[in-house]
């Protein structure tokens, strides 16, 4: 069964800066890093897990996001990939907490350089709050980064592919909820995101 996967992971390659420093957010078990890991940048990778799959020449940071000690405005891009939703549910053996979505933007700000991107994919839908993810409708993401100059866009799957889909149309999709292969994202959505110029803070 197709997974959004096979969408989010070229789609969010081509949005990285061709140089630069570049922390990607929830490294264990992603496939991609090797391809941020190329001449002219320098990948440092964030999970509080042990992720033995991290590539060896980049620097690996074993913490949450959350209360993080990372420099502040030192990274040309962050990339969080499937990993906004799970901040602050009880999933990958952390602990529970409120409005941890809305947390990790905050410290993901104080993290990037002036007017570097911040790309994340999430998954999309009517909104729902399960027991471990989120699920977000267009309106909670424009709301979820109104402090941010953003762009969003989605991807809902019909059965065989991912097709790019109209924000009115999102809401159509829903999560494949299951324990199988089959499980995925039934629309998802893509943002990138910078600190304004005349910022809010």
């Amino acid at each position: 069964m197709t997974i959004e996967r096979v969408i989010e992971i070229p789609w969010a390659l081509m949005q990285l800066p061709q140089s630069g420093v570049i922390l990607d957010v929830g490294s264990c078990e992603s496939t991609y890093l090797e391809f941020i890991a190329q001449s002219g940048r320098h990948l440092h990778c964030m999970d509080p897990r042990d992720c033995p799959e991290i590539p060896e020449d980049a620097v690996f940071h074993n913490s949450s996001l959350i209360d993080n000690s990372l420099p502040r405005q030192s990274f040309d891009a962050v990339l969080m990939l499937s990993t906004l939703e799970h901040v602050g549910m009880p999933y990958y053996g952390q602990p529970p907490f409120s409005n941890g979505d809305v947390i990790a933007l905050e410290e993901v700000w104080q993290l990037l350089k002036p007017d570097a991107p911040l790309i994340v994919t999430v998954p999309a839908g009517s909104s729902k709050l399960t027991s471990w993810y989120r699920q977000y409708g267009p309106t909670d993401l424009h709301r979820l980064f109104a402090n941010w100059d953003h762009t969003v866009v989605f991807w809902g799957f019909d059965g065989k592919r991912y097709e790019q889909i109209q924000p009115e149309e999102v809401e159509n999709h829903n999560y494949r909820d299951r324990h199988d292969s089959c499980a995925g994202a039934g629309a998802l959505a893509g943002i990138i995101a910078r600190r304004p110029l005349v910022t809010y803070r």
